[in-house]
């Protein structure tokens, strides 16, 4: 499938993926009110921890490798199999070893919450998390668009018809049954979800994901790897080090109004992502710089979509918020308003930060998410006991916008590359509208 195809299909799917997550996370905010969206917020903080510790990032070295050759994509789908099977045993002995210790427990658990099955609702997300990164990264690779769409759709559809399920019979389960039975739904919605992964995968991929064993082959895909990994290491405090800190000073209520902030905000990355899905194949696989300038179209394309949509949420969350999640949920919309400036930023950098990569320049990703951490733990802590979550929301906004700054910065001076018409449109990005959406009339 062509780029301009590939954009095409992808941001058509992204509309109705979009409300379909949406309307999921509506009726699961209402179901578990403050206290049990904080808790879940935590419990899913935790299985996306764990899932990019183990993970080692390879779902990017996956795409890299793939986009490039039919050896190199073999021999990345058999370092991600060697790594699944080490993964399946060495989970469950982190998770029994950190329940098992009191002073560890808290921070994996919510108060309360000890049964086992919070433990196996951890572990199932964490490894059939893992599948489908590496299916979607090979897809990605192979510039399989349409299947990746499709799984997209199909993964909202789940979470929406099961969470639509739920709020209609909600007057069955007891309240203290509530959060069990909404990860309940979560958990066989990701199942779903993992069984047409690896359909698509037999159909599509058709290479046999047999284990390597030889360090020749395992070594370059693991050091192109564990760059990204460390990068993401870092990058997870920029993401999640607020949530544990909102929750240590200011307990689950709190933490439940900055998870519907945050949520809300971050439904604007729907923008960058597949431009960033679609590009990347594009990108790795191009042999000089002919990308460049439809990239850089792109990039201002997706700062002023999103820039447009901050303004207009931040305009109307006072009365938006409260109409969608309930009035209690009122003290989510100054952060989220504080948050929406850094978010215009991520996503932006988000995109950006393909070409630094691209450039072999992948380390300076990491110098640049270092940044944003020191800056988060820094603001976290000096701004979150005073101000709650909108000194969380405020600290967020410093560490993206530091991110931004750096990768500029390594365009500019590293890749000697203009960054001034990355942000503003210009004239001819209207007729590259066009040319999408009109791609069957001859736009190739």
């Amino acid at each position: 499938m062509s780029l301009k195809r590939g954009i095409f299909y992808t941001f058509l799917t992204q509309a109705p993926t979009l409300v379909l997550f949406f309307g999921a996370s509506l009726a699961m905010t209402r179901l578990l009110g403050d206290v049990g969206r904080g808790e879940y917020a935590l419990l899913t903080n935790n299985a996306a921890l764990l899932t990019m510790l183990f993970g080692l990032n390879l779902g990017f070295a996956i795409i890299y490798y793939t986009s490039r050759s039919d050896t190199e994509a073999r021999a990345s789908i058999g370092t991600a199999a060697s790594l699944l099977l080490l993964n399946m045993g060495l989970v469950p002995i982190v998770l029994l070893i950190v329940s098992g210790s009191s002073e560890l427990s808290p921070f994996l658990l919510p108060d309360g919450r000890t049964h086992w099955g919070y433990l196996g609702y951890i572990y199932l997300t964490v490894m059939l998390g893992l599948v489908n990164i590496a299916i979607s990264s090979v897809l990605l690779g192979l510039k399989k668009f349409k299947a990746l769409n499709g799984l997209s759709l199909l993964n909202a559809g789940l979470s929406a018809t099961g969470f639509a399920l739920l709020y209609w019979f909600r007057h069955k389960v007891a309240p203290t049954d509530m959060l069990p039975t909404v990860l309940f739904v979560t958990s066989a919605a990701l199942v779903l979800q993992s069984c047409v992964s690896i359909g698509l995968y037999v159909h599509h991929v058709r290479i046999a994901p047999w284990p390597v064993r030889s360090w020749t082959t395992l070594r370059p895909i693991l050091a192109f790897s564990l760059v990204a990994h460390l990068s993401h290491l870092v990058n997870l405090i920029n993401y999640r080090f607020d949530v544990w800190v909102v929750d240590n000073y200011h307990g689950a209520a709190e933490l439940g109004l900055y998870a519907v902030a945050v949520g809300v905000a971050q439904l604007l990355f729907y923008i960058p992502e597949p431009l960033t899905r679609v590009v990347q194949p594009f990108l790795f696989g191009q042999v000089k710089d002919e990308m460049l300038s439809r990239y850089k179209a792109i990039a201002r394309l997706n700062f002023t979509a999103v820039l447009l949509l901050s303004l207009l949420l931040c305009a109307t969350a006072y009365w938006v918020v409260p109409l969608l999640f309930g009035e209690v949920f009122r003290g989510s919309v100054l952060a989220l308003q504080l948050l929406l400036p850094g978010i215009v930023c991520s996503a932006s950098a988000k995109l950006l930060s393909t070409l630094v990569v691209h450039g072999g320049l992948q380390r300076f990703s990491l110098y640049a998410t270092i940044v944003g951490a020191v800056l988060t733990i820094t603001f976290d802590l000096l701004l979150i006991p005073r101000w709650g979550i909108a000194g969380a929301a405020l600290a967020s906004t410093v560490s993206y916008a530091s991110i931004l700054v750096v990768v500029l910065l390594v365009i500019r001076f590293r890749l000697s590359i203009p960054v001034h018409d990355l942000f503003l449109p210009k004239a001819d990005d209207i007729r590259l509208l066009r040319n999408y959406a009109s791609w069957k009339s001859g736009a190739q």
